[in-house]
């Protein structure tokens, strides 16, 4: 049960480079992912981040980000059409600012293609026509199935309602925003129904609705240590899962492997992210609590732009003594395209 909700500002002095599941990512192309929130409606049975299930959980103000946002920009200007891509730990509807946030991301020229992945239970039509006089470019909606039961399964809610959901589907097609339907697929669970996922946007394309109206990019099931998990299913190789994708993509004729290409993705100069490598030891403030009672946030004591995920090693845990402390942690994941990274501490 969530025990806590901090406001990310520019008074927090929480970073917003760095930390996987908050602020800005920049992978050195024309992609910026923004997240602003941890917050979600749902505790999906099979959620790699464990969504819903925070003890703290993090919002970030709007203006912040824009200020933050700015940084990034100002080191890409010759980098034209950039996306930005809300992809939160959480559910990007519950943002209470994201209307206003894209708002003004639309001012900015180097802007073009805003787009945002959601479970597409909140979308509504307010919420639609909002988006759409907003010009979002495309939502990306995670929909496992159209079994009804297996829906309510997956997303561990027993009100789900797969019906209403495509409701907003159907209303989403009159509008200037496009769909990608983003299934995971899990194998021996919902095998026919990625099969019915196909189908059914075959079905659409055929009413008359573009192959970029309507996409659907199949996800492969991923696990990871501090996710929830589906029982007595083990991930495929991604030799397997490629090979899969061929066998429906001949058997239904549709193109279900996409990549960068599809989506306008090419490579574009990085920002202002230091680079680090595993086990390297480095100089930290801590400035928050984190999700979990084994973590904490700090930045670097020579950059307090840049922010790091801390792992508390047992017995230690996060305790508001923390606040302030410079410590000396050591680097136990670094994302090279990223530089996104975890330390723990003690060393």
């Amino acid at each position: 049960m969530n025990a806590g909700l901090i406001q990310v500002d520019e008074k927090s002095k929480i970073p917003l480079f760095g930390i996987d599941f908050l602020g800005i990512i920049d992978r050195g192309t024309n992609v910026i992912e923004i997240k602003p929130n941890t917050t979600c409606n749902l505790k999906c049975r099979y959620c790699f981040v464990n969504s819903g299930n925070y003890t703290t959980d993090f919002i970030v103000a709007q203006g912040y980000i824009l200020q933050n946002l700015k940084l990034v920009l100002d080191k890409k200007p010759s980098c034209k059409n950039i996306e930005i891509h809300f992809s939160p730990y959480g559910e990007i509807l519950l943002y209470p600012e994201l209307f206003k946030l894209i708002e003004n991301l639309r001012t900015i020229k180097q802007i073009h293609p805003i787009t945002l992945q959601s479970n597409g239970i909140l979308l509504k039509k307010p919420v639609i026509d909002r988006l759409n006089e907003l010009r979002v470019t495309r939502i990306n909606i995670s929909l496992n199935t159209l079994n009804q039961n297996l829906a309510r399964y997956l997303c561990n809610q027993e009100t789900y309602e797969l019906d209403k959901l495509l409701e907003q589907v159907n209303y989403l097609l009159t509008t200037d925003i496009d769909i990608l339907f983003a299934p995971v697929w899990f194998p021996g669970i919902n095998d026919k129904d990625i099969e019915d996922i196909i189908k059914y946007v075959k079905s659409l394309r055929q009413e008359g609705y573009s192959n970029k109206k309507i996409q659907i990019g199949i996800q492969k099931y991923l696990i990871y240590s501090t996710g929830r998990k589906l029982k007595k299913i083990r991930p495929k190789s991604w030799g397997y899962f490629y090979s899969q994708l061929e066998r429906l993509e001949k058997k239904h004729e549709i193109k279900l492997k996409l990549g960068p290409k599809d989506f306008g993705i090419h490579p574009c100069k990085d920002s202002l992210i230091p680079k680090f490598k595993k086990n390297q030891y480095l100089d930290l403030i801590v400035i928050s609590k984190g999700r979990w009672k084994n973590e904490c946030l700090g930045y670097l004591k020579n950059n307090p732009l840049f922010g790091i995920k801390i792992l508390l090693n047992s017995p230690l845990s996060y305790s508001d003594d923390l606040i302030g402390k410079e410590i000396t942690a050591r680097i136990i994941k670094a994302n090279y395209k990223t530089n996104i990274l975890t330390a723990c501490f003690p060393p």
